[in-house]
């Protein structure tokens, strides 16, 4: 900006203003100028709306104001010349000026004059237009008058006698038009009232027309009907007065209702319509394609009752479930659901109709609605467990899954985004497949019942366990922007997908059907911080993280990683490698007490304890109770007393409690003291009737437990045969049907018989109960309640063979186990257990059942006295051992540690390890000290002299007498 002078040469120094007189000189811009013109406008404009809504409300309220000036001159000549006109006409003015504040009792005038001339009316109505008009909108205003006590009665029978010909054009047209003036409406408020006499009729009534109605009309009344009395909150006047009557009723549309809710989505799909859809349903109606879609549809949120109510069911049959304050319960629903009669029909129509693939969703949405409401719903629902039971459904199912199979192997985290019906149908396949596998699933010539072959059964674990896998991922996400909100179904997915993996490896490790290798093809890797701060005892929940039942306990939190890996060692520790999952007990049992705190107690506890050997058991029971041993993790010592009242010499060392535990086990497990008894095959499993021999016997069963614990806990191997269905029932709840097999094979084989029995069952003659023997007494068991009137039929044999199998298996001995559980949870946590199956825990117990590596044996013996690896005796022994059959090689171990497995992971394990020491001259026997896993083996130099002497000193198993 140039600089301005303030003063000038002419000797003026102030300047004088100056004044411009041409107004503003400021320029309106192009903007400016048209925004103010729009205002302008927009002023106008809405001053032309103020005069028009003027004039609109002057010309309103003079019309009304005439309207009620006119009305009421109609009203004063009605009066005037109510007797002298005809009912038509008087009709017509008594509708001109009706108004329900101030005309009730002329309303009760002419319904009065209307039911005295009734049959003249009826007889016009046909022909009449005019007057079949008037008489509609007094049936309207009859329908306002219920609300009102002294308009009630009259109203109720005028309605009544004007729509009682069904046959009537007139009475048929009516309908359409009442419905939508809120007849029904009006009806449901007198049924909840209590009016019951003529209103039921009344309700019932315009379906008697129906056959007439157009499809429009039908589905006009049916839409008023259900918004009114089967989508809203059922009261009890509807479900014990009004569905009854219903049901029985010839009239009622039943069909045209099942069409109209499954043409039209429009309606409120609420769990009272589908009570009131099932409690209708009449005794004899086929299911239809209409029928499955609308219950899949009604039942979507039916698991919202179980929410509401008790979640948390027991498994037993007859137990009493807990409700809420609903008219309707959960109950009610499963009593409808479970008709006998309407599941045979719904299980056939599925037979026929499985090909339809329309039909097949409609059932799996059904199905995975019923699935959600209960965590064991298959056992709640009798259609449910029909179908699961029903090998060519469940096939039907798979082929649907894996008809594009390319979408389905490259199925990830991702693909969960938005729930598809392949999803539904891989949730609905699991639940149900995972329970087929626990009934008779296999016989002993076919696979799975011929349901699935060998290489179905290889697909289908592919193509799960990478589903599986990728749920984990999704469950810990990497990232938050990554993670989803979990949804009832997808939780539910988790859990029914991670199970029926679980149950193809169970499957695969009696008919390996999976290659070599397979189940660990994919390397996981297991953080060293899991066992250090036994996260595995911790409950690890999909979509949420680790969670404490400790809150005071804070623990590090867990990365993406390790939560994964926490999430398959808890869920599918089968993925794991066999050798990884045994260092890592090895580890959480080293950890679980601490290496400080064991030398602790040791130098600082005299933790003796004394043995009678002539009552080993009843010692034990004592001294290592509960009350008397918190803690069986700690070292114990042993002091023996023989049979003359002397201490034995020695200190314990490990080598005399290892001996202790071995004869305490064998002693316990003894099937003369009766807490044992042996199968066919000579396998050790609970006794069931033991309460007759032993009072207090979950005491024992406890106590049992624990020392089994503690040989786990401390690395002991004790030969002990257990039943292969114990040794599942240790580490689940409950045992399926197959194991029947390893606890009664001929019952077993007659159950397969039943099974595939192709006569009609009922001449077998059986019934749902089976004959217990208690020692010397006999009774009769009933499998379910009024057993013993119910018999097994072709439709209900896979029940019974279930729910036998389910008693000998689980029922029976169920206290013996739960105690046995118990007490080896106390010594090694059973989640640590579940890292393995049965047959692993087997050798976890036993040791390993494979042949005897003499090489690693001969690797890891140490030597006594004068004996040496070079020493000619040693050469001998080494040479003799190497060609004994496997039986002797188990002889000779059995004879030296007192178990005839080897250790788990080689004989490096072994501890004391393996000892020969030099016993004297060649005229002693070969002994042995199980308790230190010694031999003591004489100087003989000749080859046949010193095998015949170990011959016959392990075939006796002798031990110290032959010293």
């Amino acid at each position: 900006m140039p600089f301005k002078l303030s003063y000038s040469f002419e000797g003026n120094y102030r300047t004088r203003p100056e004044q411009n007189l041409s107004g503003d000189s400021r320029k309106e811009t192009r903007e400016r100028l048209i925004l103010r013109a729009h205002e302008e406008r927009q002023k106008r404009q809405e001053q032309r709306l103020k005069l028009r809504s003027t004039l609109i409300i002057q010309a309103f309220t003079r019309s009304y104001l005439i309207r009620k000036h006119v009305k009421q001159e109609e009203r004063v000549k009605y009066d005037q010349l109510e007797d002298q006109l005809d009912l038509k006409q008087l009709l017509g003015k008594f509708l001109f000026f009706y108004n329900p504040q101030i005309d009730g009792h002329r309303l009760l005038r002419i319904c009065h004059k209307l039911l005295q001339k009734q049959n003249e009316i009826l007889q016009l109505l046909d022909f009449d237009e005019t007057l079949c008009w008037l008489i509609r909108r007094l049936l309207c205003l009859c329908l306002d008058g219920l609300r009102n006590t002294e308009l009630l009665k009259t109203s109720i029978e005028c309605i009544n006698v004007f729509t009682a010909d069904a046959n009537s054009r007139a009475k048929v047209e009516v309908w359409p038009y009442l419905a939508t003036k809120g007849y029904f409406s009006r009806l449901r408020g007198l049924l909840d009232d209590g009016f019951e006499g003529d209103v039921i009729e009344l309700i019932e009534r315009p379906f008697k027309s129906a056959i007439s109605f157009s499809i429009l009309q039908t589905n006009l009344l049916l839409s008023e009907f259900c918004s009114h009395f089967l989508c809203p909150k059922i009261s009890s006047q509807v479900k014990n007065i009004l569905i009854p009557y219903l049901q029985k009723s010839s009239v009622f549309p039943y069909n045209d209702l099942i069409k109209f809710l499954n043409t039209n989505k429009n309606f409120d799909a609420t769990n009272s319509l589908l009570y009131c859809l099932l409690a209708l349903e009449p005794s004899h109606y086929e299911p239809s394609q209409d029928s499955i879609q609308v219950l899949a549809t009604l039942s979507l949120n039916l698991n919202q009752l179980s929410i509401l109510e008790c979640n948390d069911v027991d498994d037993s049959d007859d137990e009493e479930m807990e409700v809420s304050t609903e008219q309707v319960h959960l109950q009610d629903y499963i009593y409808l659901l479970n008709h006998s009669d309407r599941v045979k029909r719904l299980i056939l129509f599925i037979d026929e109709h499985n090909r339809n693939e329309e039909v097949l969703m409609s059932i799996i949405q059904l199905c995975q609605n019923l699935l959600l409401v209960y965590k064991d719903a298959i056992r709640k629902y009798m259609l449910l467990f029909m179908l699961a039971l029903n090998g060519n459904f469940l096939n039907k199912i798979w082929e649907l899954i894996t008809k594009d199979e390319v979408t389905i192997k490259q199925m990830n985290s991702t693909s969960f985004s938005v729930w598809k019906d392949v999803h539904k149908a891989i949730l609905v396949f699991c639940d149900m497949f995972t329970f087929y596998t626990e009934t008779l699933t296999d016989s002993e010539s076919s696979d799975t019942s011929m349901t699935f072959k060998n290489s179905n059964l290889s697909s289908m674990a592919d193509i799960l366990k990478n589903i599986a896998l990728s749920m984990i991922d999704l469950a810990f996400p990497m990232c938050r922007s990554s993670a989803v909100l979990p949804s009832r179904e997808l939780l539910h997915f988790y859990h029914s997908c991670l199970n029926c993996v679980k149950t193809l490896y169970t499957l695969d490790l009696r008919k390996n059907f999976c290659k070599a290798g397979f189940w660990t093809r994919q390397k996981i890797n297991v953080s060293q911080d899991l066992p250090k701060k036994n996260y595995l005892s911790k409950t690890i929940k999909p979509f949420y993280g680790v969670v404490s039942e400790n809150e005071d306990e804070h623990l590090p939190p867990l990365s993406t990683i390790e939560q994964r890996s926490l999430a398959i060692l808890q869920q599918l520790p089968f993925l794991i490698e066999f050798n990884v999952r045994i260092l890592l007990l090895r580890e959480l049992c080293r950890y679980s007490i601490g290496d400080n705190t064991r030398l602790h107690r040791e130098f600082l506890s005299d933790n003796v304890i004394t043995i009678r050997r002539r009552y080993l058991y009843e010692d034990a029971f004592e001294k290592l109770s509960y009350a008397n041993e918190i803690d069986l993790r700690h070292r114990i010592r042993i002091q023996f007393i023989n049979n003359v009242g002397l201490e034995e010499a020695g200190i314990d060392g490990g080598g005399i409690f290892k001996e202790f535990l071995n004869e305490v086990l064998k002693t316990s497990f003894d099937p003369t003291r009766g807490f044992f008894l042996l199968t066919n095959d000579n396998m050790l499993y609970p006794n069931p009737n033991v309460a007759v021999l032993v009072e207090n016997f979950t005491d024992h069963y406890y106590f049992i437990g624990r020392l089994i614990g503690k040989a786990i806990f401390e690395n002991i191997l004790v030969d002990l045969p257990l039943a292969e269905f114990f040794l599942v029932k240790l580490l689940i709840d409950r045992v399926s049907a197959y194991y029947l097999k390893s606890l009664d094979p001929i019952l077993y084989r007659n159950l397969l018989y039943l099974r595939e029995y192709s006569g009609d069952v009922q001449d077998l003659g059986l019934d749902f109960t089976t004959i217990n023997n208690d020692l010397w007494e006999t009774k009769v068991i009933e499998l379910k309640p009024n057993g013993g009137n119910i018999p097994v039929t072709n439709y209900n044999r896979l029940e019974y063979i279930h729910k036998l199998a389910n008693f000998k298996l689980n029922t029976q001995i169920k206290k013996q186990c739960n105690a046995f559980q118990e007490g080896l949870d106390n010594v090694v946590p059973l989640l640590w257990l579940r890292l393995f199956n049965h047959l692993e825990l087997q050798v976890i117990i036993g040791g390993d059942t494979q042949e005897m590596d003499i090489d690693d044996l001969k690797a890891h013996t140490s030597y006594g006295g004068e004996f040496t690896p070079d020493h000619s005796t040693i050469i001998l022994f080494w040479k003799i051992v190497g060609k004994f059959s496997d039986t002797q090689k188990k002889q000779l171990l059995k004879f030296v540690t007192s178990c005839s497995r080897p250790p788990l992971l080689g004989f490096k394990e072994l501890n004391p390890p393996f000892c020969i020491q030099s016993s004297g001259n060649e005229n002693r026997m070969p002994t042995a000290s199980t308790c230190l896993n010694l031999l003591k083996l004489p100087v003989i130099k000749d080859e046949q002299s010193l095998k015949t002497k170990l011959l016959a000193a392990i075939e006796q198993q002798a031990g110290f007498e032959l010293s």
